[in-house]
């Protein structure tokens, strides 16, 4: 991305201007719905048009359930124990929980019936032949009075690059919400 100077007077052209908005700040690509399913595929969504990529998940489930976050190759769903490094970070009824996962097979957050979960999930350069690490930080309730919050570091250990995610409630749940997608340099 070229820095661009301007000097007092000067006039900004629209493809000045269209290049300083393509390469500032997030990026709105799509939002995808869903609803009446246990899981939701957002694929073909990371090209290289952006090396990052910011998710803005809401959901609800049917019932309380476990919800996995996986990546796809293609339509492939990747379920080995490719997610490394995990580290997460769990506030639940006025306790703090702190874990590290090593190897697993999923990203884990949690939906319920009752309320809504929310989830923002940083992708860093799925489209490119290498490691892509994955943020991910949400709230979740269970009940009114048990109010969770937590966040997960990882790392995708393939070497291929991804196209898309899912969102599965591990079978358990019919699962209704949506995921605003960004891309960003």
């Amino acid at each position: 991305m070229a820095e661009q100077t301007f000097t007092s007077g000067q006039i900004l052209t629209a493809a000045q201007m269209t290049t300083l908005q393509t390469n500032t700040g997030l990026n709105y690509i799509s939002t995808t719905n869903f609803s009446g399913s246990t899981v939701a595929q957002i694929a073909s969504v990371f090209t290289s048009s952006y090396t990052n990529y910011r998710a803005i998940i809401r959901i609800k489930g049917a019932a309380t359930s476990s919800l996995y976050l996986r990546t796809l190759i293609g339509t492939t769903v990747q379920t080995d124990n490719l997610y490394s490094i995990q580290y997460g970070v769990r506030y639940s009824a006025g306790t703090l929980t702190a874990s590290t996962r090593g190897d697993q097979y999923a990203l884990f957050g949690a939906v319920a019936a009752t309320y809504q979960s929310n989830y923002i999930v940083d992708f860093f350069s799925p489209q490119a032949a290498s490691y892509t690490n994955i943020n991910m930080t949400g709230t979740f309730q269970f009940t009114a009075t048990d109010h969770d919050a937590v966040t997960i570091s990882a790392r995708n250990a393939v070497t291929t690059q991804l196209n898309g995610f899912e969102l599965n409630s591990a079978g358990a749940t019919n699962i209704d919400g949506s995921v605003v997608l960004y891309g960003y340099r």
